[in-house]
């Protein structure tokens, strides 16, 4: 795939069903940019611990990122202003 930039947020408020939501969302995100499916399930997995750990304390849900930029994808769970999980991957 080309290299292209991109950001992509989403606002999730507090709700049972988020981290199915975050779960397609990072499976057609990860997919559309090209990484491997073990890759897709890592970070998956990961992105909906840091939801489910956000949800699970109580907080006004959470926002995801995707940033493309400058060959490399940087993914965040942000809640109240503070990044609770973030990964930064080269671009396939």
């Amino acid at each position: 795939m080309a290299t292209h930039d991109f950001t992509f947020e989403m606002a999730l408020p507090h709700q049972s069903d988020s981290e199915a939501i975050v779960a397609e969302l990072a499976a057609a995100v990860l997919g559309y940019v090209g990484y491997a499916p073990d890759a897709i399930a890592d970070l998956t997995a990961k992105m909906c611990g840091a939801v489910a750990d956000t949800t699970a304390r109580g907080r006004r849900g959470c926002r995801v990122a995707f940033r493309a930029q400058g060959g490399e994808l940087q993914i965040a769970v942000i809640n109240d202003g503070t990044a609770r999980w973030q990964d930064v991957r080269p671009l396939p």
